[in-house]
């Protein structure tokens, strides 16, 4: 069947580029049997090249891997999947001796990697333009369905370390992630685990996360110097579990439990009575530490990380002695290194001998490439020229010589097969026969008036299939009401803080807490319509203890008035139902009282001071190039809301939040006090009702550019200073006009602000 297929073929290319030595016929010899069990799996050194970092695998292990599918009773029986025992050990390119011969296979199949997704990129844009009959996509979809019904998976005991002695050799670093349990199972309503009834239309999923938690060890054991064996014995008795935590973790992600509810209606189409996802997260309390050694370690490793990179291109030329008593070799590898990596190649890249000869390989790829995509089944003696010319060529101009030759052939109006996609005789009927003849059908027969399902099964089987999976030949209508909201997203987090502080035995420099936060995220297809709903409660900041008392430098709640229970909601809509505007944003605030501490600010400067031996300049390049990059999309799509006219509804009510500031640097009852009430800030849209309507031929151009105006009414309100001396009522006088304590007395502004919806035209101000 297309599902066996499928499986196969997204177990080999997932597993095939990340564990060594796969058996891929064992592989599917067991699938077909109902059952796939791989032990023992050694996952490869580079693993880890998708991630451009400059790291590698030293010992890589996968316990067990079991797959059981139940083909003869697919609807009727789970399907489950286990995977236990993910060991990974990864230190820096540099920790491991350098092997040519190995580095440039590794350098290969990661150039035929990103080759493969370049071409699988170019196949989804051909199928867009080109799209095929959805009816039995929409059967692979039930069928998909169908098997999540009762798909139970499990992973277990998975730990992740990364070990490194080259940034400070005085002070090695570990970090790493641990996981005790990660599964999905099948439940009835009342969320006990069972398998899926038949005459229930909507199934449900409960995941169980168990344990998750990250650390970050200073001046740590090094698993890497052991052997392979006992590293990765040590890996898995270093994974944390309720019933025991190693004593040398240095926490900075305290261990996390969480569970979500998923209910999924697989009938969303015809049956809107529920959503067609409904997904329940609910988090415990999220605690993340960070001392000032851990603090310090991040620095160094980012900017070693920076060095490594560009260490990577000279590894071949390092000599493996020490540099004392050695200068000449090391002497050497820095000149060496220069001129083979920096001045040869660009010396040699203006030639007219090497411009002559990269202009004859590219023809001659472009024409192998030009015979190989006209053919479905091309030679091995092809595909091998190829691969030695590829070896040659960089990705720009592999990529740059088959754009080229696919342009051609299609000019001579053949048809492309692409490198790795399915072939799909123009023949065939779509996914069944495609099956049959992949199957075992290889003689040409006449072509029967059935279809492929019809010659896998007999009519009694189909119909029982199609019964058990919830699927139809008869077309439905893939429209939506407005109303109907097919996806909802809901996540509610307990409690989450963050902690930072000298050393693990000294009091915490700084204590950021959030208390009570809820998000939610809803769709509406038949619409085009999404809706994003946060809220939180509370919000507090601690500072660094004088004596016994530690300072509240944040709080929402010595703010709040009497029935005030949310300090911050924020809601965003996308065509909203009462259709008055496109885009509707609302956020409420309620006041903040935010306190100066000295002693706890002076330590946060002297805590967040970075090493003065760490430059991160590449790290830092491509931070502002991600922002930069951020920022221009950004300028994009606030272009595309204003050229299309979007209208939005804002409402922002922002409440008076204060700044006290005391005399001495610390609050107490015996300071003076400098108080800054920083107001009220509303921010509406204007109502456009009575905006002048316009009608072709009569309206006046001042009408139209009227409307052509998104506007705002901005106000901000009791804006005011104080100066309170010792147990002066400040908080009273705060609400008056005018007291003693006036420094500058409440003031209020009012704006009206408005956007240029048509910014082509000269005679509109933006």
């Amino acid at each position: 069947m297309v599902f066996e297929s499928l499986v196969v073929e997204v177990l080999n290319r997932f597993l095939g580029d990340y564990v060594v030595n796969l058996d891929t016929s064992q592989l599917q010899l067991g699938i077909w049997g109902g059952d796939v069990v791989l032990n023992n799996l050694e996952v490869k050194e580079n693993a880890l090249s998708e991630l451009n970092v400059p790291f590698k695998v030293k010992a890589g292990h996968v316990s067990k891997l079991e797959l059981k599918i139940p083909w003869k009773n697919l609807y009727g029986q789970a399907v489950e999947a286990t995977l236990d025992g993910i060991y990974m050990l990864i230190v820096p390119c540099a920790s491991i001796k350098y092997d040519a011969e190995k580095e440039e296979l590794q350098l290969q199949e990661i150039k035929q990697r990103e080759l493969q997704r370049i071409e699988e990129a170019k196949q989804k844009v051909a199928d867009k333009e080109n799209p095929k009959e959805g009816k039995q996509d929409t059967f692979l979809e039930k069928l998909i369905t169908q098997v999540i019904k009762n798909l139970q998976v499990k992973i277990t005991n998975v730990h992740i370390r990364y070990e490194d002695d080259i940034t400070n050799q005085n002070s090695p670093l570990s970090f790493g992630i641990s996981l005790e349990n990660l599964s999905l199972e099948t439940t009835d309503e009342r969320w006990n685990p069972c398998l899926h009834d038949q005459c229930e239309h909507v199934f449900n999923k409960l995941v169980r996360l168990d344990y998750l938690c990250a650390y970050w060890n200073v001046n740590t054991k090094m698993y890497s110097k052991s052997h392979q064996v006992q590293a990765l014995k040590d890996l898995k008795n270093g994974v944390s579990r309720r019933s025991f935590i190693p004593e040398t973790y240095q926490f900075i992600f305290q261990p996390l439990s969480a569970q979500a509810k998923l209910e999924m209606n697989p009938r969303a189409e015809v049956d809107f009575a529920s959503p067609k996802m409904n997904l329940e997260v609910n988090l415990e309390d999220i605690a993340i530490e960070i001392n000032r050694p851990q603090y310090l370690s991040i620095m160094e490793l980012l900017g070693s990380i920076d060095m490594m990179t560009r260490n990577l291109p000279y590894r071949k030329y390092r000599p493996d002695v020490p540099c004392h008593n050695n200068a000449r070799k090391w002497w050497a590898y820095a000149i060496n290194g220069i001129l083979e990596e920096n001045i040869k190649p660009a010396l040699n890249a203006w030639s007219w001998r090497h411009i002559r000869k990269h202009r004859q390989k590219l023809r001659n790829y472009r024409s192998l490439y030009k015979s190989r995509i006209k053919t479905k089944k091309p030679d091995e003696e092809l595909i091998s020229t190829l691969e030695e010319l590829e070896k040659d060529l960089d990705l720009f101009n592999i990529t740059l010589a088959r754009q080229q030759a696919e342009v051609e052939v299609m000019k001579t109006g053949h048809k492309i097969y692409r490198p790795g996609a399915k072939i799909e005789d123009e023949k065939t009927g779509g996914w069944f026969d495609w099956a049959w003849s992949w199957a075992g059908a290889k003689e040409e027969k006449p072509r029967d008036s059935k279809s492929g399902i019809d010659l896998l099964m007999t009519p009694e089987e189909k119909a029982k299939l199609y019964a058990a999976i919830g699927y139809s030949e008869t077309v439905v209508d893939p429209t939506m009401p407005k109303r109907y909201e097919a996806v909802k997203l809901a996540v509610k987090l307990v409690s989450m803080s963050v902690s930072i502080r000298e050393e693990d035995d000294q009091p915490e420099i700084m204590k950021f807490a959030v208390i009570d936060l809820s998000m939610m995220l809803t769709q509406r297809p038949g619409a085009q319509a999404i809706k994003f709903e946060a809220k939180i409660s509370t919000l507090e900041v601690t500072g660094l203890p004088q004596n016994t008392d530690k300072p509240l430098l944040l709080s929402s709640r010595s703010a709040l008035t009497e029935n005030e229970e949310v300090l911050l909601r924020i809601m965003f809509e996308t065509n909203p139902l009462d259709e008055r505007a496109d885009q509707r944003l609302k956020a409420e605030s309620r006041p903040l009282e935010i306190v100066y501490d000295a002693r706890t600010v002076n330590g946060l400067v002297d805590f967040f001071r970075p090493p003065t031996d760490v430059q991160l300049v590449e790290l830092t390049s491509a931070t502002l190039m991600k922002l930069e990059e951020f920022r221009d999309k950004t300028a994009t799509g606030l272009m595309y809301i204003i050229e299309t006219q979007k209208v939005l509804d804002l409402k922002v009510n922002l409440m008076a939040s204060y700044v006290i500031i005391p005399q001495n640097g610390f609050f107490d009852k015996s300071a003076s006090l400098l108080v800054l009430d920083l107001g009220n800030l509303k921010m509406m849209s204007k109502s456009r009702a009575r905006l002048p309507q316009i009608t072709a031929g009569e309206s006046t151009l001042e009408d139209i550019m009227a409307r052509a105006y998104d506007c705002f009414d901005i106000q901000l309100s009791s804006v005011q200073l104080l100066y309170a001396k010792p147990h002066e009522d400040w908080k009273t006088a705060r609400k008056e006009k005018k007291s003693s304590q006036h420094i500058l007395q409440p003031m209020d502004l009012k704006l009206e602000l408005c956007r240029a919806m048509v910014v082509s035209d000269p005679r509109m101000p933006k």
